[in-house]
């Protein structure tokens, strides 16, 4: 009987660590269609991040890659930090960032999963609130297969 118990311990334990944890449905590799601030009617503000940045993220990471173009010349951009997520709630904790100010800063936006297309909004001016005022930019993402 020990033999059994002992056994049911050991079959059970190994199938336990093999459980993986739930994933977020936020991890995973997106790519930018679409980038504006409400108040703005420039569309080529609009368009200069468009189709020009990847973003990533893993379990506690984030990381972005890309380019804009705010005229004719062609700017890298790029970063990477620690996130959370609660609920609709997103904070970014900047560490590496080629816009050398922003790293060791915060960022916060609120997320919206659809399907495979994310929504981020956030205020531009970069304040420490959840709440969105006149003006707040719009990052929409698609979900790369």
């Amino acid at each position: 009987m020990r033999k059994v118990i002992l056994l049911s311990l050991i079959i059970a334990s190994i199938i336990g660590s093999c459980t993986q944890a739930k994933k977020s449905p936020l991890e995973g590799a997106w790519k930018i269609v679409e980038y504006g601030q409400w108040h703005i009617t420039d569309t080529s503000l609009k368009a200069m991040f468009n189709n020009g940045l990847i973003k990533m993220w893993s379990k506690d990471y984030f990381t972005f890659v890309g380019y804009f173009r705010p005229d004719t010349s062609i700017h890298q951009y790029h970063g990477a930090g620690i996130y959370t997520l609660n609920g609709n709630k997103y904070e970014e904790y900047i560490i590496y960032n080629d816009y050398k100010p922003l790293v060791g800063t915060k960022f916060k936006a609120l997320l919206e999963i659809r399907n495979d297309t994310l929504i981020q909004r956030y205020n531009s001016d970069n304040t420490d609130s959840w709440e969105l005022r006149d003006g707040y930019t719009t990052e929409r993402y698609i979900r790369l297969k």
